[in-house]
């Protein structure tokens, strides 16, 4: 049992180191990636956030140069000089948006070719509507007009707005691009916390489960020591520290008016077995007597291996009737095997329950000076009635 204990005991362990090490692993591998994972989701918010940036610069620089545009030509059909006023605001503003527009764009070489060209197409236009609003100044409006109709201004505006056609499509593509792999991986981490979690909550029920089994075969064991601690390894029956165990619980149960015996049994002619037949002989008297013994018991009360405890016995001729059968004649008559019996009874006998054993000890003693084969009822004073019956061989 002891080696078959420390193997399982052992694997248990086994298992318990692999449960905890797989759930650190696990834990460990789960907080790398998600370490990763928003790493990179983190970048997807950085590049919408470019993106973002890029495309409201794009739109502020055509924004500017609309609005220049619209101030130059209601100059030139009215000669109101109170539309010059968006025409120098949109210029004024152009630079610093070009500037944010680079900014923006960062180090993408595609998009600060496409700015430069933007920034190239800008220039052209911004001159060519500062010609037309010059020589509209100096009186030559019809100049100016025929300037613009040269469409050279259209041809500028055109090749800006296809740049920035570009630009916006990529960096919208990107934008859209950051935002789906975002999600994606808000989902698959999601899906990966919720697998973990389950793993975990797996593990951990294999873990109690484990844990179970090992404690119930420590108790198992505990329970089979503690059984064997309390049996007599060769009749089965309790021994003495059993029986001790026993008057100690009656001891603390015990009603006034509950009545208590204790049997006290010894074989006589016993040792004759053993030095004619051998000791196995003697072992194989033993255990016929402790079945006789526990057929008792279901009659009468718990037994140990020399002694019977009857509880709740109401009248001495209840004890007489459990003592019944004691003497036997075996083996063919060759041996005169009997049994000495002491009897202690609580209360009317004795006067406490942690006395029946020394009282019934002395008494079986008295049984075997009146001639053995007989059973005696000991009292706790000398003065207590005690007879002896002789029960014939």
């Amino acid at each position: 049992m002891p080696a078959r204990l420390f193997r399982s005991a052992k694997a248990d362990r086994n298992r318990f180191i692999a449960l905890y090490v797989s759930m650190a692993v696990g834990l460990l591998v789960a907080a790398g990636l998600f370490v990763y994972e928003a790493k990179i989701i983190v970048a997807d918010g950085l590049r919408d956030e470019e993106a973002f940036s890029v495309l409201g610069a794009a739109n502020r620089v055509l924004h500017d140069l609309e609005n220049a545009e619209t101030g130059q030509r209601g100059y030139l059909l009215t000669g109101d000089e109170s539309y010059l006023v968006p025409y120098r605001q949109g210029v004024h503003d152009l630079d610093d948006t070009i500037l944010r527009l680079q900014q923006a764009a960062g180090s993408d070489e595609r998009s600060l070719e496409l700015v430069r060209r933007v920034e190239h197409a800008k220039t052209n236009k911004v001159t060519e509507l500062a010609r037309t609003i010059e020589l509209a100044r100096s009186g030559n409006r019809a100049g100016a007009i025929a300037l613009v109709q040269t469409n050279e201004g259209k041809l500028y505006m055109d090749g800006l707005r296809e740049d920035l056609n570009l630009l916006l499509n990529n960096w919208r593509d990107r934008r859209k691009a950051a935002t789906q792999d975002a999600r994606r991986r808000l989902v698959f981490g999601s899906a990966a916390l919720v697998a973990i979690a389950v793993l975990v909550c797996c593990l951990m029920v294999y873990t109690v489960y484990v844990q179970r089994r090992a404690f119930a075969r420590v108790h198992a064991y505990s329970n089979a020591l503690d059984q064997q601690a309390a049996q007599d390894t060769l009749t089965g029956l309790p021994n003495r520290r059993r029986l001790l165990s026993a008057i100690d619980e009656l001891s603390g149960h015990a009603a006034g008016s509950r009545r208590i015996a204790l049997l006290y049994l010894d074989i006589d002619g016993f040792k004759n077995v053993n030095d004619a037949m051998d000791h196995s002989a003697g072992d194989v008297r033993l255990r016929r007597l402790a079945e006789s013994l526990r057929a008792a018991r279901r009659h009468a009360g718990p037994c140990r291996r020399r002694r019977l405890a009857i509880e709740g016995t109401g009248r001495a001729s209840s004890v007489e009737r459990a003592c019944g059968g004691r003497k036997r004649g075996e083996y063919g008559g060759r041996f005169a095997i009997g049994v000495s019996i002491g009897i202690a009874t609580f209360p009317d006998r004795v006067r406490s329950i942690a006395g029946l054993l020394d009282v019934a000890d002395a008494a079986m003693y008295a049984a075997k000076r009146s001639g053995r084969s007989t059973y005696s009822f000991g009292a706790s004073t000398a003065t207590a009635v005690s007879n002896v019956i002789r029960m014939t061989r």
